[in-house]
């Protein structure tokens, strides 16, 4: 196989980018074909055009996106999301090339995270970010860093994490056992711990602040009109965009002790853990 096969990334302007990979012939022009035909099947899905998968609640949607627009898009998705086919540890959550994500470091301002601003986001000082991606991307975070600096000069004066401590995240862990959002039986385990009341707006890392959601439902939370508070022990309220309300109560963790017939044991004893 050619030896000068390899994949570069440039930076482009208007906060784009472009990576191109040097391939075996057959190989590129055969990912070329599959992204092609995924692009239109799915364009002609989405479009009523195809019976392909199509269930009764399923509406025609006009996909605005070119058949460029969704090679790229889907290129990305797969290349994000997908294990590949020679993971050692394929299908183990435990570990394996699945298991790495992919790391980027945004730098997002506060006003922009609040909406009450557009100034675009940082790419580790290579490229910019839109305000539409960058709160997408501060919203499905499992954690992130507030940074405060000057406001003339933007030298950077102190850090603090919003990440969740390992105690935290196993006391969120026995108490939430499943995605919060009415309903959801996600586990834990492929869930995001979501700010109830966004970091960037004030709300502290805090067990009464914090709440297991998928990523489904974590994302609803922050681009649709479903809000959600938090009403102490753990009992999460939602209200729907038509202003329907919803209580979510943490499961909590209940075992029914075995009996004991104290009446033929002259002496009883309960289990005992520890040294």
């Amino acid at each position: 196989m050619n030896a000068t096969r390899t994949v570069r990334l440039f930076d482009l302007a208007d906060g784009m980018s472009s990576i191109s990979a040097v391939l075996p012939s057959v190989q590129a022009h055969g990912i070329f074909n599959r992204l092609t035909q995924q692009a239109r099947a799915l364009k002609d899905f989405r479009a009523g055009r195809s019976d392909y998968g199509t269930k009764e609640h399923d509406q025609p949607v006009d996909d605005p996106r070119t058949t460029d627009q969704i090679r790229a898009d889907m290129f990305s998705d797969m290349l994000l999301t997908s294990v590949p086919s020679l993971d050692p540890l394929a299908g183990d959550d435990c570990g394996g090339l699945g298991a790495i994500k992919a790391i980027v470091q945004v730098t997002v301002p506060a006003t922009t995270l609040a909406g009450t601003s557009s100034t675009p986001a940082d790419l580790s000082g290579l490229s910019l970010v839109d305000p539409e991606t960058a709160r997408r991307l501060a919203g499905t975070a499992p954690g992130w860093d507030r940074v405060f600096t000057r406001p003339v000069t933007g030298t950077v004066v102190a850090v603090d994490r919003y990440r969740p401590s390992d105690q935290l995240k196993r006391q969120l862990r026995a108490r939430d056992q499943h995605c919060r959002f009415v309903g959801c039986r996600m586990p834990t385990h492929r869930c995001d711990i979501d700010h109830t009341v966004d970091a960037a707006l004030g709300g502290p890392t805090h067990q009464h602040n914090l709440a297991h959601l998928c990523r489904r439902h974590h994302s609803l939370k922050h681009v649709s009109k479903w809000s959600v508070k938090q009403r102490g022990d753990g009992v999460l309220e939602w209200t729907s965009p038509t202003g329907r309300r919803y209580t979510d109560k943490p499961p909590g963790v209940a075992f029914e002790p075995d009996s004991i017939d104290y009446s033929t044991h002259s002496t009883s004893r309960l289990p005992y853990c520890g040294e």
